[in-house]
């Protein structure tokens, strides 16, 4: 009998997901400048998987040169809407696609995600809640069925997840994003794509709106600060 062979991950990769993990969660903020040596002596391995990782990682738009080293990429408003600006167009094309697709199997999955994102109404786990966001957005372009389109919206979702937990940061926004992601569902159980689509539109500019607003108010702060 053949047994699948579980993927035994690699010094590297487990660093690569520390570290990232601690840059999405804000545990290394933006702006901070990381080093092989400490990160090595915090996770216990050589430079050499750290330094493999940071590599990766600044491919993946994560971190950016600052200095003598890399440091985590600050989210400027310029690069926020240019995020928001290509994300617009590759989800709203993956909805499009999606849509002409749909079959019983989808349309049931559909259904499941719009019966949980009502559950959270009254329910506050933020981390839950962006895990579920993520599952209903990565849906889409799985149905789109364009594999190119999935890596390219794979890559900058990596960059995007700091940014999502600042878009979701407000009470506000956190409940309106929940009407949005179940307005999107019902267009495409209605096979509405005009609809879908525009929900789609207002759903990322809003996010994108919110995200411009925390982080000029976060820098009016910062500025105050200095001495």
């Amino acid at each position: 009998m053949d047994l699948p062979v579980p993927k035994i991950k690699t010094i590297r990769e487990q660093v690569y997901e520390s570290i990232r993990s601690m840059i999405i969660t804000g545990q290394l903020p933006q702006g901070s400048h990381l080093q092989e040596n400490d990160l090595a002596e915090l996770f216990g391995v050589s430079r050499t998987p750290v330094r493999e990782a940071l590599k990766l990682l600044r491919e993946d738009g994560l971190l950016e040169s600052g200095g003598k080293g890399l440091v985590v990429k600050v989210l400027t408003a310029e690069y926020v809407k240019d995020i928001f600006q290509v994300r617009t167009l590759l989800e709203c094309f993956a909805l499009e696609q999606a849509i002409p697709r749909l079959g019983q199997t989808e349309e049931r999955h559909l259904v499941s995600l719009r019966a949980k994102l009502e559950a959270f109404r009254t329910y506050e786990d933020m981390e839950e809640y962006i895990a579920l966001d993520i599952e209903l957005h990565n849906t889409i372009v799985d149905f789109s069925g364009n594999l190119f389109l999935k890596e390219l919206i794979e890559r900058l979702y990596s960059v995007l997840q700091s940014v999502r937990l600042l878009s979701l940061s407000t009470r506000d926004r956190y409940e309106a994003s929940i009407d949005e992601h179940i307005g999107m569902i019902d267009g495409m159980l209605t096979r509405n794509i005009s609809a879908a689509v525009a929900v789609m539109r207002h759903h990322l500019d809003e996010a994108m709106e919110n995200v411009l607003y925390l982080l000029k108010k976060q820098s009016a702060c910062d500025k105050k600060e200095t001495p």
